[in-house]
């Protein structure tokens, strides 16, 4: 949204001139309209002041919209379908946190590796041939 320069300085409550200097200084970036007037970003109003003073961004609108009287059957029904799906996400994520405290308490597994002691430990004999190859390169070095 573009403003200029005199709906910024009542936006922000400060002066004109302050504007202009900000902007002839480099401080404030601005572009020039087809009729050669001068016009600010609100986002780059926003980037060099903060935000307006009491939210009062021109023509804003709510972050939420208001739910009417006048709803339609459908919308409503959508509506509660959405507040029990949320309901069932919060009780869900609820029982997740629990079970994470839970497996937080356990003690930590063992750091040693198992040995393979039957063939069903390593059924495509890979960890075999790695143990091969290891003990082999092992013995290589040592010549």
């Amino acid at each position: 949204m573009r403003l200029t320069p005199s709906a910024a300085a009542r936006l922000y409550g400060i002066h004109r001139a302050t504007l202009y200097r900000h902007m002839a200084s480099g401080r404030l970036s601005w572009v020039l309209e087809p009729d050669d007037s001068r016009a600010l970003d609100l986002s780059e109003l926003i980037r060099c002041y903060g935000e307006p003073p009491g939210n009062a961004t021109p023509n804003a609108t709510p972050a939420t919209p208001a739910i009417n009287s006048d709803a339609t059957p459908a919308t409503e029904r959508l509506l509660a379908e959405l507040v029990e799906l949320t309901r069932m996400q919060g009780e869900e994520l609820r029982k997740l946190r629990e079970e994470v405290a839970t497996l937080r308490r356990l003690p930590a597994p063992p750091d040693e590796s198992l040995p393979i002691e039957s063939p069903s430990d390593d059924p495509h004999g890979l960890r075999s041939l790695a143990k091969a190859i290891f003990d082999n390169q092992q013995g290589g070095d040592k010549h």
